[in-house]
């Protein structure tokens, strides 16, 4: 019964891959791996979608380093504006004045079914418009594209934050039961600071990513737009650490002298 115990336990199933061989170690490795990759991701999906509800109000604005990686026009899509955002602005505020006379569904259908094409691109233009005008300071709008203004801590810390957070408990979940590695402390330094170059890219390719999935047809994918962002971070990063944490971060501990010998013999 012991024996059957242990064949069944984490540690059993961990003892039969390396039995057979570092391939098959490894590829459980992997599993296992996965598997936490997998916590990580829903931990940062629920920030991902809670945070901006604690950062949106920030207005400070990033520093001069961050800010040629953050750019406006390269997140923020502004190509459903064809003129200056102030032009947009008034004939958006004549178009709602003789569109609406109340706010109800009933008017809502009826501009959906009279203005057709129309209202959809309207109503891309006051999604952009909205997301531009909170996490962008001093912005300008000028044929399409961003011509000026600074991205605010409160576009980036959620999406920077839910990262960081999500991974360093993947870090030390993958430290005790992936790689079961008695790697020293400066390696959690280093794998932050790797962290923190890795999140800066993905933190903008899913900003770069939320922001092209604004604009799709499909409401429903608009409004998984942050949710399918982070997935794709995770993904990336996913690639990224797992050989990293295996042959150079988190390598596996070595057994010390005489210690198989008593493992074996307790076996």
């Amino acid at each position: 019964m012991a024996n059957e115990k242990k064949k069944i336990s984490l540690g059993g199933i961990d003892g039969a891959a390396e039995e057979k061989g570092s391939f098959i170690k490894t590829i459980w490795q992997l599993v296992k791996f996965l598997v936490v990759s997998g916590l990580v991701t829903i931990i940062q999906l629920v920030l991902a979608n809670v945070l901006p509800l604690v950062f949106d109000g920030l207005r400070a604005e990033i520093p001069n380093f961050l800010q040629g990686i953050f750019a406006p026009n390269t997140i923020f899509d502004a190509s459903v504006f064809t003129g200056s955002i102030n032009d947009w602005l008034e004939s958006a505020k004549t178009f709602m004045n003789e569109t609406f006379t109340k706010v109800d569904t009933t008017a809502l259908k009826a501009a959906k079914d009279t203005l057709g094409e129309g209202y959809k691109i309207m109503k891309t233009q006051v999604n952009t418009y909205v997301d531009i005008n909170k996490y962008v300071n001093g912005f300008a709008i000028e044929n399409g594209s961003i011509v000026s203004g600074v991205i605010t801590w409160g576009y980036l810390l959620p999406f920077f934050l839910s990262n960081l957070i999500a991974n360093i408990y993947g870090f030390y979940q993958n430290k005790k039961t992936t790689f079961k590695s008695d790697a020293p402390w400066y390696n959690f330094a280093i794998y932050i600071f790797l962290m923190i170059a890795l999140i800066l890219f993905s933190t903008w390719f899913q900003g770069w990513l939320y922001g092209v999935l604004l604009k799709a047809p499909w409401t429903w994918l608009s409004d998984l737009a942050r949710t399918i962002g982070g997935l794709a971070a995770g993904f990336i990063q996913m690639v990224v650490l797992f050989p990293i944490e295996k042959f150079v971060l988190l390598k596996e501990k070595k057994p010390a002298e005489g210690e198989e010998a008593v493992e074996e013999a307790a076996e």
